[in-house]
């Protein structure tokens, strides 16, 4: 099995490598406690045995979140970040 892909918050930008995103929407991004309790609820729906690939789209609240609980979940995560020059993902190994 390959590790899971997936973008931030869905609607915010086109990535076709993701399966998916780990928040629908957030509604107020300032709700910390909501948005973390959202990333929660998400992941621990996912299969994340072989580990997250996360393609960052914005709300540092939500990638923060994601840290956190993959952290605290000893999962392995690499996060991605758009480079607006190549138009390609830079990779970013954090846990």
């Amino acid at each position: 099995m390959e590790r899971l892909k997936l973008g931030g918050v869905a609607g915010r930008h086109e990535i076709p490598e993701v399966v998916g995103f780990v928040l629908d929407k957030v509604e107020d991004p300032g709700n910390i406690n909501k948005i973390t309790a959202d990333v929660i609820a998400s992941l621990d729906k996912q299969d994340l045995s072989q580990g997250l690939d996360l393609y960052v789209t914005g709300l540092t609240s939500v990638t923060v979140a994601v840290i956190k609980y993959c952290f605290d979940n000893h999962i392995p995560l690499t996060c991605f970040h758009f480079d607006v020059i190549t138009k390609t993902y830079i990779p970013q190994v954090v846990l």
